[in-house]
């Protein structure tokens, strides 16, 4: 394990560095040309596994394990989950409750922290690869993904004001394919370029022409970071589920937190971390946000992406003024 995480460190040292002399924005994305074979080899009926983490790219980091996860372990998370799958929800912004969403149509069901042998296994080999200790995560979640079922592109980032108040926000996922769908069914990341031999003619569906994506293959697993190393949102993270279009797909999802993230009974750990970058100039008198999130929405882009509802015109200042820098078209305060 310790040979494992020191060639790991390694190879990131020596890829930032070779990205540090690169000139566009291009060159950085992508790392085709990284690939490292674990010692780590796995016995699956009738043959021996042998992981291979594949660098999809360094900015933002996200990574391509191949063979992580046996046939059997698959199988059984599968066999586990399906009495236990209810309609999925998606994190309300407003207090980081559960709500429904046409954004995600899959069903879904949390394991509990090492809830069997296999979870267990599991559990601590992802935090071998990812060098993130098993406790910061929260419970495996197994989701099974039907004909046109989907996950519109969004970030595991909690943009909530009580986000950080368990083990402090979201640093990284990792997202198991349990099963593959005959057609659809990618992980896309449409703030990353596309590659050029990410085709229709290699099998990937329209939803994948917007970035990068990776085909769900069983066994596999992507693992991204949300968070970049100064502890601000990474807004390559943005990711989605491609519609099933022919098929089923079940996958697997692990959330690691910055800190422990407490389970049952355990006592809740919240981060405060500092952000070290100037101080923004003071706002004029009555310069203001309308809404508690707007912080949060403004880091994760949508100032730019969201601009009449953020930002508005000067008839209709928009909901966030403050956060997206935009005082100049607050209406004048009455005397």
């Amino acid at each position: 394990m310790r040979y494992r995480h020191e060639l790991i460190a390694f190879l990131q040292e020596r890829q930032a560095s070779r990205v540090a002399s690169l000139g566009s924005r291009d060159d950085k994305l992508i790392g085709w040309s990284e690939n490292y074979k674990a010692d780590i080899h796995r016995k699956s009926v009738g043959k021996t596994t042998t992981t291979e983490v594949r660098v999809l790219s360094w900015e933002p980091r996200i990574f391509h394990l191949k063979h992580v996860l046996t046939d059997e372990e698959c199988d059984h998370m599968i066999a586990m989950a399906k009495p236990r799958l209810t309609r999925s929800g998606v994190v309300a912004e407003a207090n980081g409750g559960e709500a429904v969403s046409d954004i995600r149509t899959s069903q879904g069901m949390f394991f509990n922290r090492y809830e069997d042998l296999t979870i267990k296994n599991v559990e601590h080999r992802l935090s071998e690869y990812t060098m993130i200790p098993p406790g910061n995560g929260e419970g495996i979640q197994v989701l099974r993904y039907g004909d046109g079922q989907e996950y519109k592109p969004h970030f595991d980032y909690f943009f909530h004001a009580q986000g950080e108040d368990n083990g402090g926000n979201r640093i990284a996922t990792v997202l198991m394919y349990l099963s593959e769908p005959e057609q659809g069914g990618e992980t896309v990341f449409p703030n990353v370029p596309r590659p050029e031999t990410q085709t229709r003619e290699a099998g990937f569906s329209e939803c994948a022409d917007v970035g990068l994506a990776v085909r769900p293959q069983k066994g596999d697993a992507v693992v991204f970071w949300s968070l970049r190393t100064d502890g601000t949102l990474d807004k390559g993270s943005l990711h989605g589920s491609c519609p099933v279009l022919k098929g089923v797909k079940w996958a697997a999802t692990k959330w690691y937190h910055v800190a422990h993230y407490a389970l049952g009974g355990e006592q809740e750990v919240k981060v405060h971390h500092q952000i070290f970058k100037p101080s923004p100039p003071p706002a004029p008198p009555g310069c203001k946000d309308d809404h508690a999130s707007c912080r949060g929405w403004a880091d994760g882009g949508e100032c730019e992406n969201n601009p009449h509802f953020m930002i508005g015109d000067p008839d209709n200042p928009g909901t966030c003024l403050l956060s997206c820098g935009r005082c100049d078209l607050m209406k004048p305060v009455s005397s």
